[in-house]
């Protein structure tokens, strides 16, 4: 029996994964212990970056927050569509349920890397650092706290991915640099 399923049938199955994740959040997430310390990370991001990022440097740091948003929130989509890993608990009820740390926390690391490390050489030395920080260490911690889960993933992927997604921050940001100011050389 090959039956394609219908849009519709599609849409059903989206409103009951809906309903069913609304009901998970408010009985077994909602203010869990998992949930409060989601909310205190990402509080405590807010205050390190309020802290510490350069504001005289705020459209480039910004701009490689944005970037982190976006290589962050592409990847989290295709891992959580493909099943490869999920976030059992979060702060929203919102399928996805990824974009707090997406949005806070894994952009302020990436702005603080960016900002402490011009050079390449510095930047690849403290990006493996992190990179190992977060696969190894901070994810494990996560995934025992059960606000992360591997399903068909592990810590060396993720060690791959945050060393990458680092890797190709620095490279447009070098090149966005170098454009803004060869543009800015030949306009004044």
């Amino acid at each position: 029996m090959n039956h394609s399923p219908s849009w519709e049938e599609i849409s059903n199955i989206r409103e009951t994964l809906r309903d069913a994740y609304m009901t998970y959040w408010l009985n077994n997430n909602l203010f869990s212990f998992g949930w409060w310390a989601v909310l205190i990370i990402n509080l405590l991001f807010i205050y390190i970056a309020w802290k510490l990022l350069d504001r005289t440097r705020l459209f480039e740091l910004l701009t490689v927050g944005g970037l982190i948003i976006l290589f962050s929130t592409v990847i989290d989509v295709i891992g959580l569509h493909f099943q490869l890993f999920s976030y059992p608990t979060s702060l929203t009820p919102t399928i996805p349920s990824f974009f707090v740390a997406d949005y806070i926390t894994l952009p302020v690391i990436y702005m603080l890397l960016y900002q402490y490390f011009s050079t390449w050489k510095s930047f690849i030395t403290a990006n493996i650092i992190t990179t190992i920080v977060l696969a190894f260490v901070i994810e494990n911690l996560l995934r025992w706290l059960n606000i992360y889960q591997y399903i068909q993933w592990n810590s060396f992927y993720s060690f791959i991915v945050y060393f990458l997604i680092g890797i190709i921050l620095k490279w447009i940001m070098n090149n966005l640099t170098k454009a803004q100011n060869k543009y800015t050389v030949s306009t004044n």
